[in-house]
């Protein structure tokens, strides 16, 4: 079971996310709500998912002996206009630097497992998934 805690900070509304693997990120909102001093949750969100396609294409791209030399993944997405301000439609570009020939079918297979096959992000925000709560004493 994967696992993350959010810790609130005592601070406005910033949190440290500790992950079960010991990692560690800041998340905190722009005034007037924080300050500014992470990212924000939904920012969070699309670089979860161009953290787990970049990975999976990295290493499908290194499977299919491309010569990239470089990747970044940029993630967008739109939100609704009124809360909960969901996002509607997210879009991942994955610009690629290449070192020589490579193939096209290749690359593009490569990515479409990367996205569609690999990745548990992707999988989890394209088929949904039930989320519950619950509450205990500190």
């Amino acid at each position: 079971m994967a696992k993350a805690v959010a810790h609130w900070s005592g601070q406005k509304v910033k949190f440290e996310v500790r992950a079960a693997s010991g990692h560690t990120a800041i998340i905190d909102e722009p005034p007037a709500f924080g300050d500014d001093e992470g990212m924000r949750p939904t920012e969070m969100l699309l670089g979860a998912l161009g953290g787990c396609t970049g990975v999976n294409a990295v290493l499908l791209l290194k499977k299919f002996k491309q010569p990239y030399t470089s990747l970044d993944v940029e993630v967008e997405g739109d939100t609704e206009k009124e809360w909960p301000h969901a996002f509607t439609e997210i879009r991942i570009n994955f610009k690629i630097g290449w070192n020589g020939e490579h193939d096209k079918a290749l690359v593009q297979s490569a990515l479409d497992m990367a996205v569609n096959k690999y990745c548990p992000v992707d999988a989890t925000l394209s088929h949904g998934t039930k989320i519950s709560f619950s509450q205990s004493t500190a």
